[in-house]
């Protein structure tokens, strides 16, 4: 086991040594290396939480579900970060950024990714609410990156709602404390382990507003409807790296939230929590279906496809058993590692193409071939074609909900999903059929296709045939909602 003050040095090393190197070269070559290293320590300082265990060294606490939310960021930004260098040197090269901007870029992605990294390993909710802001303060300048009105109208769109958001779920926390103080330590109060051990004897009244501002609260930053808003804008708007980012694993961060109140609040007011998030679920999942189908422009279509999956997970939760918890926990890493498959590729038809409209863009597959094979296959596995991952997570919660006998909740999820799926089929298999057009190009390939190719065979062999380990790490990750072993 590596501790976690290891890992917390590693970060703040890596931090100064990109920001030291930012003006060189050399920064898109050292970043990567910086987050595999992240990523390594971060296995190993998890390795306890992954076999069923705990960490609980001070302020650092650790479970199999802050392991699964760790290293998601850690693999992600590790993929984020190679793809970056490819897309930002072409960005650069094309003068849609200066100099300058460049060596902020790879400073700001890995205070991001370190950022969220640390927000799923203290045992506070307090210092977890601190985190979640943090993120968003960190990730308000990579959404404005470019220097363009509409970057910028999408940053300062992000940053306010997504403030008071945070706001309103602080609000929450502060019921939580009050109605914690008297029953625990006042300096425990909001200690997530110490909450769950004492939940029984919080007062129900208190805890029910609690849990209604933590939901609306950080589900403002999650991107449940209707305080989705900020989403297509800020992640149409970021580098198309950033967006990955953003939609799998930013979004990640406030559920952590949500799921870490959840579990308090089920043994409080057994059902309430889980109602809040059926209907703020369902009626993600459906807006984003019917947006999903009218959408024009690429990159608001993924990230409408980023509320649908937030609000299937919510759904999951929402309907409370193991089963459905596994699944839920399935989808947010199917989620999590197929939908950057999707920006990237993205990223590459955008940068050859010199448009972001889906009706302007034709014949990929034959100008970008394996662009045009990852955007087909990613395409297939968000919506949730076998054998992808994400048909693993998506039947597991059509059968939790069958399970519990919520047979209306299966068969709403099973129209809107139809629904997603032609959406999906409507907008991009046009763009891969056909001539071009023009003349396409595309240069640095070989940072562009690694990130993408190992993300492809992660979901896909995860789909195929997921180790009988990661499946119980998964189902101890969901019973630590409700504070129980698997």
């Amino acid at each position: 086991m590596i501790p976690m003050t290891v890992l917390v040095a590693a970060m703040v090393a890596a931090c100064l040594l990109c920001i030291a190197v930012r003006r060189s070269p050399a920064v898109k070559i050292v970043t990567p290396a910086c987050i595999l290293v992240l990523l390594v320590l971060a296995v190993g300082a998890c390795m306890p939480a992954i076999e069923g265990g705990v960490v609980d060294d001070g302020v650092f606490y650790m479970d199999g579900l802050s392991a699964v939310f760790m290293l998601l960021v850690a693999f992600v930004g590790l993929m984020a970060s190679i793809y970056s260098g490819a897309y930002i040197t072409a960005d650069l090269e094309e003068g849609e950024i200066t100099h300058r901007e460049h060596s902020h870029y790879y400073p700001l992605l890995i205070v991001f990714v370190s950022v969220m990294m640390l927000t799923f390993s203290v045992r506070s909710m307090a210092v977890v609410w601190l985190g979640v802001g943090a993120t968003t303060l960190v990730s308000t300048f990579l959404v404005g990156f470019y220097s363009r009105e509409e970057s910028t109208e999408a940053a300062w769109k992000y940053i306010i709602l997504c403030s008071v958001g945070i706001t309103i779920a602080l609000f929450g926390l502060t019921l939580t404390y009050a109605a914690a103080v008297g029953v625990v330590d006042s300096g425990e109060a909001l200690d997530w382990p110490v909450l769950m051990a004492h939940a029984a004897e919080l007062d129900p009244v208190m805890m029910k507003m609690a849990m209604v501002l933590v939901i609306v609260g950080f589900g403002t930053k999650v991107g449940f409807v209707p305080m989705h808003t900020w989403l297509p804008d800020a992640h149409s708007r970021a580098p198309s790296p950033v967006s990955g980012l953003l939609s799998a694993v930013l979004l990640n961060c406030a559920m952590y939230g949500i799921l870490r109140m959840y579990g308090v609040s089920e043994i409080v007011n057994p059902g309430f929590a889980s109602t809040l998030m059926l209907a703020f679920g369902f009626l993600s999942l459906g807006t984003a279906a019917f947006f999903i189908v009218s959408a024009r422009d690429m990159k608001r279509m993924l990230a409408y496809s980023s509320i649908e999956n937030m609000g299937l997970i919510a759904i999951g939760i929402g309907i409370g058993t193991p089963a459905a918890l596994f699944a839920a926990m399935v989808q947010l890493v199917a989620h999590s590692i197929t939908k950057p498959i999707l920006f990237f590729s993205a990223g590459d038809i955008i940068q050859a193409y010199g448009t972001r409209t889906m009706s302007e863009i034709r014949g990929v597959s034959k100008a970008l071939p394996f662009t045009g094979a990852m955007m087909a296959a990613g395409t297939l596995a968000i919506v949730g074609c076998p054998p992808f991952l994400v048909f693993a997570g998506e039947l597991g919660l059509l059968m939790g909900a069958l399970g519990s006998g919520m047979a209306w909740a299966a068969a709403l999820m099973a129209v809107l999903l139809a629904i997603v799926f032609a959406g999906f089929v409507r907008n991009v298999f046009p763009m891969l059929t056909g001539e071009p057009g023009k003349d396409v190009e595309l240069g640095h390939r070989a940072s562009r296709c690694l990130p993408v190719a190992i993300l492809f065979a992660a979901t896909l062999l995860l789909g195929l045939f997921m180790p009988d380990a990661v499946a119980d790490w998964l189902r101890d990750a969901a019973g630590c909602i409700l504070g129980v072993s698997s």
